[in-house]
């Protein structure tokens, strides 16, 4: 007889659990455990700020633009950063870098449209990747006699390694490009955004 009362009070208790478990409403202790473990995997959205100035990549190809149906060269088109971005500190310099991928002039407004594509890489080796979208303003330059020139833009990540892997985010960039240096253009530039990694 004692071992069927255990039995008994065992199937009421099990039962009783499993109506609970039937029977959880939302927003209980469970769920909260499920939404808390999901927002551990999320990517953190943070502020990002850059401040560098480039050198000339001597090794880089010359760049075809064009002006409406005259095409032109720019020489070397790569360039290497060098300066400090927020989640960085100072980058490494040998490694971060660029490379400018096509330039169209526009005949009416003389601003120089370019995309560029390169790393930005920390002291230890983790990286981000970033393709970007810039307009130079030549005005200054043609009409001037001058030798530098605005740039804007905004630059898109697009990737990355270590702690920057999948890395997602843009910042904007404003500066000066010089284009009097010896072996090609180099620019001096700040920049704000967001990453998230």
């Amino acid at each position: 007889m004692k071992k069927i009362t255990i039995f008994t009070l065992a199937i009421m208790i099990l039962s009783a659990c499993k109506k609970d478990i039937k029977e959880m409403p939302p927003g209980t202790p469970q769920e909260s455990v499920v939404s808390k473990t999901t927002a551990v995997s999320a990517k953190i959205n943070s502020p990002m700020k850059i401040d560098f100035y480039s050198t000339v990549n001597l090794q880089s190809p010359l760049l075809t633009c064009t002006l409406p149906g005259v095409p032109f060269a720019i020489a070397n088109s790569g360039y290497f950063l060098h300066g400090t971005a927020t989640h960085f500190g100072l980058i490494n310099s040998e490694t971060s870098m660029g490379q400018d991928g096509s330039c169209n002039l526009d005949g009416t407004t003389f601003i120089l449209s370019t995309t560029t594509a390169g790393q930005i890489v920390a002291a230890n080796g983790d990286k981000i990747t970033y393709t970007g979208i810039d307009a130079i303003d030549l005005n200054n330059i043609i009409f001037n006699g001058g030798t530098t020139a605005a740039i804007t833009g905004v630059w898109t990540i697009t990737g990355g390694t270590g702690r920057f892997t999948d890395a997602t985010g843009s910042f904007s960039i404003s500066g000066t490009v010089n284009v009097a240096t010896p072996g090609g253009p180099t620019f001096s530039i700040t920049g704000e955004g967001t990453i998230s990694y």
